[in-house]
């Protein structure tokens, strides 16, 4: 999450720093996260250069711990991505996720608790478990989405975290614009569509909650399409062409008429 909120000012992440505490610090466990950690820093080509471990029974409880991080990167000055850049006709492209990422989990529990749902079921009859679906580490872009800022391909982006596409888009549009999303051809990954229906939630609630399939929004110049696309398609990167930027008309900054099955008209 941290290097991915760097990579959305276009800066690259240079290290972390990771802490830890619990009622008592466990070897095995410990050192199966800072291994974690550690692959994913080699991911995200950056260090990690060191950290915090805390015991402290008198506040942690059994098996409780508490786990941050952060990360400082680099872009000089004038490569920094902003909003001002962005244009009417700008394309808008969106990097699936590979899962729920780290946001809307107080939603989550509840409605696995109103249903009386274990992690350890399994997931829509499948072998794989719930919990296991739940924590797939969150994608990291930085290899991916880099070497286009590089070249200067990319004029904002939107790291989808907390309150979804319909939040964390209209940070990156300037007022005058609005962000046009229709793309009924995207295939809504099962684990948005299973939760949804698990828990009756709407189409909005869902985008304002959730990525819903898509971790990082791009929006680009137009000109720059067959660029992307190539480079995409040559670097397997799993990506859509989900919208335009328009002028706004309607004092919205964000207008989604359909995302996969979804209808929102």
């Amino acid at each position: 999450m941290c290097v991915n909120d760097i990579l959305a000012s276009g800066g690259e992440p240079l290290f972390f720093l990771d802490y830890i505490s619990s009622s008592k610090i466990i070897k095995k466990d410990f050192l199966k996260l800072i291994k974690s950690i550690n692959q994913a820093c080699e991911e995200s080509k950056c260090s990690l250069v060191g950290g915090e471990t805390a015991e402290m029974p008198g506040l942690y409880q059994n098996n409780d711990f508490d786990l941050a991080g952060f990360s400082v990167g680099v872009v000089e000055r004038e490569n920094i991505l902003n909003k001002a850049s962005v244009k009417s006709d700008d394309l808008i492209f969106g990097l699936e996720s590979n899962g729920f990422h780290s946001n809307g989990f107080s939603l989550i529990r509840k409605i696995l608790d109103i249903n009386k749902i274990s992690l350890n079921d399994n997931f829509k009859s499948q072998r794989k478990k719930i919990g296991d679906i739940l924590l797939k580490p969150t994608r990291i872009y930085v290899g991916d989405v880099l070497p286009l800022i590089k070249k200067k391909c990319v004029n904002t982006i939107a790291h989808v975290t907390g309150g979804g596409i319909f939040e964390n888009l209209p940070r990156v549009l300037p007022e005058n614009l609005c962000g046009i999303i229709d793309v009924p051809n995207f295939k809504i990954p099962d684990e948005f569509l299973w939760l949804k229906k698990l828990g009756k939630i709407d189409n909005l609630e869902m985008l304002k909650t959730f990525n819903c399939g898509l971790g990082l929004i791009i929006i680009v110049p137009s000109e720059k399409k067959n660029i992307l696309l190539n480079y995409f398609k040559k670097n397997k990167i799993k990506s859509h062409l989900i919208g335009k930027v328009k002028n706004n008309v309607s004092n919205k900054n964000i207008i989604v008429k359909k995302f996969g099955e979804w209808d929102l008209n």
